[in-house]
């Protein structure tokens, strides 16, 4: 393993269904977002909070995309 700290096992990025699994995950992303954007339209005081986590989401999605097309890339697959 090399230095530094390492998070999760990126083992997905090499399954045949590895796009499948990254649409799933950014979905879930935007129904967070959502679910908070209504939640602040309809006055909920915790709409706000349930937005930003849903964006912090979108962007660790976003990276796992990347990092997962590069681990592809780099395999040869």
């Amino acid at each position: 393993m090399p230095f530094g700290v390492r998070f999760g096992d990126d083992s997905a990025a090499y399954a045949a269904n590895w796009r499948r699994i990254l649409v799933i995950d950014a979905a879930m992303a935007v129904l967070v977002l959502a679910a908070g954007a209504v939640l602040t339209w309809s006055g909920s005081g915790w709409g706000w909070a349930l937005s930003a986590v849903g964006f912090v989401y979108a962007f660790f999605a976003g990276g796992r995309a990347v990092k997962w097309r590069r681990l592809r890339r780099e395999a040869g697959l």
